[in-house]
């Protein structure tokens, strides 16, 4: 079971094998990036700073007493679990979310998301969620936090992270085989 402190969402993410050419330049990657659909306990490519940004393989989730997969941007500070993470971004062409009558919807972009999120000293990451816009609303009340690729080093630096917790999260496109748009 996930525990997510109160939100279920984002539990599978996936890099499309079009995308894999240019993240591989961008990020100078030299080792195979996996475009099945990573769901929780898989590895997935994640940037992290160590002096400059550099790309890894982390395991999605983190296990520590229970088993966690996202955390709420509104509590993170405060939560002392969360503490002892270092911030991350988990790059991806695409997640899915469930939909609140059980269809698998799918969200993405025109460009590569940059999820915002937190590693362990595991090597585990967890990504941020916080309250959906009006693009992901109908689905699910949570969405993870979407950085611009020029929002990069704000989002490692100790100080200006913060300002981005808060902002205003990005639209996206979404598909769905089935879509009810209201009950008459």
């Amino acid at each position: 079971m996930y525990n997510c402190f109160g939100d279920t969402m984002c539990s599978s993410i996936k890099i499309n094998p079009e995308d894999v050419k240019s993240l591989k330049e961008k990020f100078n990657i030299p080792f195979d990036i996996p475009t099945d659909t990573i769901k929780p306990n898989e590895k997935a490519l994640v940037l992290y700073k160590e002096g400059k940004i550099l790309p890894k393989l982390m395991s999605f989730g983190w296990n520590d007493k229970v088993f966690i997969i996202n955390a709420r941007q509104e509590t993170l500070l405060e939560k002392p679990i969360f503490k002892k993470g270092k911030r991350c971004v988990i790059l991806a062409s695409l997640f899915h979310e469930w939909s609140y009558a059980k269809e698998k919807v799918t969200f993405h972009s025109d460009n590569i998301l940059y999820l915002a999120g937190l590693y362990n000293q595991d090597n585990e990451f967890l990504i941020i969620t916080t309250k959906s816009n009006d693009s992901v609303r109908r689905t699910h009340d949570r969405m993870p936090i979407i950085l611009e690729h020029s929002q990069l080093e704000d989002w490692f630096n100790d100080t200006k992270f913060i300002s981005l917790l808060r902002q205003e999260p990005k639209e996206l496109e979404h598909e769905q085989k089935l879509e009810q748009l209201s009950l008459f």
